[in-house]
């Protein structure tokens, strides 16, 4: 269960800090940042085209609902293995079946 729980973690972790890149309709890449806003600068976007902080800012959204339930999942399934865990040992540390 924890190992499950620590890839849940990793996946949110990995989802919530990619960067995210929409393509302009002229084939250029826009930096959003990541989903946390980590990287964005919403002046430098807004020069080229004032969709584009909307566009980042959806995105970042979308981002978000996928990677806070993994991380929240992830938190949830290390702290039931780790209570799991500890109900199966006895107070002298030996494990019991």
């Amino acid at each position: 269960m924890m190992v499950v729980g620590l890839a849940f973690l990793l996946c949110g972790a990995v989802i919530m800090m990619l960067p995210l890149e929409p393509n302009a309709p002229s084939g250029s890449s826009v930096s959003c940042g990541n989903s946390l806003g980590m990287g964005f600068d919403a002046f430098d976007v807004d020069k080229r085209d004032q969709a584009f902080v909307a566009i980042c800012k959806r995105l970042r959204s979308e981002r978000r609902g996928w990677g806070v339930p993994a991380l929240a999942g992830g938190m949830v399934l290390l702290a039931a293995g780790g209570i799991r865990g500890r109900r199966f040992t006895n107070r002298t540390g030996e494990i019991s079946s």
